[in-house]
């Protein structure tokens, strides 16, 4: 008797928990969205369905929501354009993609300074070899193409350290110059 007493009561108390837990609920509201396709004779019929109204200020609002955004759209236009691009052009557009989804730039990774050389010497050789059949073929160059860039490597250096001393020598950072004879 007292063990269908305890299971009575347990049984009511699960029902009092349960009650409080049962709450009216929110009635759903179904909604059945058309196919969408064909998508041209869905527009077409919306277009029939909507009555003509003679207030001026809702024509300017239905013209504008078919106007382009021009920035969305040259936006979209570059980025279709730049699955073409290859080598220096794709890497550059992948950093701006980058630091427009992130807002920093990407980790450039360092290249040791004798490949590097190696890069631009053979870049060099490329240029002047492109010059030469240019000239060759009697192609028009501009100036900034047949000039011969001077080395701002030793320009820099006199910026950073200052002139470099004609006579005497440098020590602990003080200039040791030898007397006149």
């Amino acid at each position: 008797m007292a063990k269908k007493k305890n299971k009575l009561a347990s049984l009511e108390a699960a029902k009092a928990s349960h009650k409080s837990s049962k709450r009216k609920r929110r009635e759903v509201q179904v909604v059945s969205c058309p196919a969408d396709f064909p998508v041209s004779a869905r527009k077409a019929a919306e277009k029939l369905n909507t009555p003509p109204t003679s207030d001026p200020s809702d024509n300017n609002n239905h013209n504008r929501r078919k106007l382009l955004d021009w920035n969305d759209t040259a936006h979209e236009i570059r980025s279709l354009g730049a699955t073409a691009f290859v080598g220096q052009d794709k890497r550059s557009f992948d950093d701006e993609q980058y630091e427009f989804l992130t807002g920093r730039k990407r980790k450039k990774h360092a290249v040791p300074l004798p490949i590097v050389r190696g890069i631009k010497k053979a870049a060099a050789k490329r240029t002047a070899r492109q010059l030469q059949e240019a000239r060759d073929s009697g192609t028009v160059l501009p100036k900034s193409m047949t000039k011969k860039n001077k080395k701002e490597q030793s320009d820099k250096t006199a910026q950073i350290h200052g002139p470099a001393p004609s006579v005497g020598f440098m020590m602990k950072g003080v200039l040791k110059v030898k007397a006149p004879p």
